[in-house]
Parts: structure tokens; C-alpha cells; sequence
């Protein structure tokens, strides 16, 4: 007996999660606000959570990519908000003193995840999804433009950027998926 999967696409959540977050990264790189409270909150809420029930739900259906992606990213988004927490912030009221390898230590961190998401967006081009290719690309660019911050490479404004683009072509790829999928609105993705 065949049974039929009836249940809704969590990939928007996904990228909902990724693309809220990624927005107010970008924004505080960018010099908008400089508190970082706002961005632990989308990292844990939406880069966190939101990714990981996505991923989980997408593991249910049988997307390797989808789960892979979503729920590793999920777990990259919790530990941002660690270090956010201990360093800018102070985890339970004091924060963590940072030595001076700190920058070259996150640096590292930073660029060994974006050698996983531009491995992943090797697999995007096999998906063909104009908008999740670009959110992949723009996804290494993140990694790898703050990875160079941390390295001491001044790239200015442009980290904020590019951590901007990202948010915005996530949360694009999440609305044109629900308006596909629920709607039949077809707008490019």
C-alpha cells in the first residue's frame, strides 16, 4: 500500500529562518543599529529554530538536500547566537573576554562553513532553482566576506551587503515558493 505525503512544503520556513536572520546581520553590518540583541533573537528564533523544524520536516519527505542544509545551518545560526551571547552580550551578565586570536579563531570557523555551503551549492546547480542558487552563492559570499573581516581584510560596508542580499533572496525564494505552491502565483524563482 502506497500512502501519499499530503503534507505542506517546509522549505519556506526554511528560508524564511535563514532570510530574517541573514536581513538583520546585514543591517547591523551595515552600521544601521549596533546592538546585537536583535540579531541573537533572529538567530535563535528564525535562523535557529525555523531552520531546524524545516530541516527535520524535509527529512521526513525524503530531501537529503533540503534536510542537510536547513538543519546544519540551523545549528550554525545557534551557535552564532553562543558567541554573540558571550562575547557582545554577556551570557548571564558578564561577558566572555575575548584574547586576541579571538578574530583569526571565528575567521577560521566562518571560512570552513562557507566551504560547506559553496559544496552545497555545487548541488543547488543539480536542483536548478534560479533563486536558491542564488541564495546559495550569496550564502558562500557571507561566509567568506566575514571570514576575511575576522582575517583583518577591511572590506567595509560591503560584508553588510552581501549579508543583505542574502536575507532578502531567501525571504524572496520562501514568497515565491507559498505563492507557487498555495496561490498559483508564478513569479520567477
Amino acid at each position: 500500500m502506497c500512502f501519499k505525503d499530503t503534507t505542506a512544503n517546509p522549505a519556506p520556513l526554511g528560508f524564511f529562518g535563514l532570510g530574517f536572520a541573514a536581513t538583520f546581520l546585514g543591517l547591523m553590518a551595515m552600521g544601521f543599529f549596533s546592538d546585537s540583541i536583535m540579531v541573537i533573537a533572529m538567530s535563535i528564533t528564525l535562523g535557529g529554530f525555523a531552520q531546524l523544524i524545516a530541516g527535520l520536516q524535509l527529512w521526513k519527505k525524503g530531501d537529503t538536500f533540503g534536510a542537510t542544509a536547513f538543519t546544519a545551518f540551523a545549528l550554525w545560526w545557534f551557535s552564532f547566537a553562543y558567541i554573540l551571547l558571550t562575547t557582545s552580550v554577556g551570557l548571564f551578565g558578564a561577558v566572555v573576554e575575548t584574547d586576541p586570536s579571538f578574530a583569526a579563531s571565528l575567521g577560521w570557523y566562518l571560512l570552513f562553513w562557507g566551504i560547506i555551503a559553496t559544496l552545497l551549492t555545487i548541488v543547488t546547480l543539480k536542483i536548478g532553482v534560479k533563486s536558491i542558487i542564488l541564495t546559495f552563492v550569496f550564502l558562500d559570499l557571507t561566509f567568506f566576506a566575514n571570514s576575511a573581516v575576522n582575517f583583518g581584510i577591511n572590506l567595509g560596508i560591503l560584508t553588510g551587503i552581501i549579508t543583505l542580499i542574502l536575507g532578502l533572496a531567501s525571504l524572496y525564494t520562501g514568497i515565491a515558493i507559498v505563492m507557487d505552491e498555495v496561490g498559483g502565483i508564478k513569479i520567477p524563482y
